[in-house]
């Protein structure tokens, strides 16, 4: 009866993933991606002497592409964005249009951490070109 109960209570135990077998391999702890993206030129004409720092680009998909393995994040009204990621080397994908203009298309992260990745787009806003 002793034995029966001892291999009931082991079961349940490992069943519910309680319990560990030395030895055996743990999930790594993840590293935290924050960012925020933003476009480039904010408008095709702009008032002399002032700059736009970049308008926040909303709704943009970035994939990060480890292997066969894509985790997705999308940017918020602000621009902003946060992905928890397994450590290891990935390839950053933005969904658009927009080209590149700074930001890491390559990353990697180490268990635990926090980085902070952000991203210039170029919005392809630019000014007519006077016919002559």
């Amino acid at each position: 009866m002793r034995t029966w109960l001892l291999a009931a209570l082991v079961l349940v135990t490992v069943a519910c993933g309680g319990y560990q077998f030395p030895g055996g391999s743990q999930s790594p702890n993840p590293g935290t991606v924050t960012g925020r993206v933003l476009a480039l030129p904010c408008a095709p004409v702009e008032k002399a002497g002032e700059t736009c720092a970049g308008r926040p680009v909303a709704s943009l998909e970035l994939d990060y592409v480890a292997g066969s393995s894509v985790t997705k994040a999308v940017t918020d009204a602000n621009g902003n964005y946060a992905v928890e990621l397994a450590p290891g080397t990935y390839a950053v994908k933005l969904k658009s249009y927009m080209r590149v203009l700074s930001g890491p298309l390559n990353i990697t992260v180490t268990a635990g951490s926090s980085t902070t990745v952000n991203y210039v787009l170029d919005s392809g806003i630019r000014v007519p070109v006077p016919q002559q």
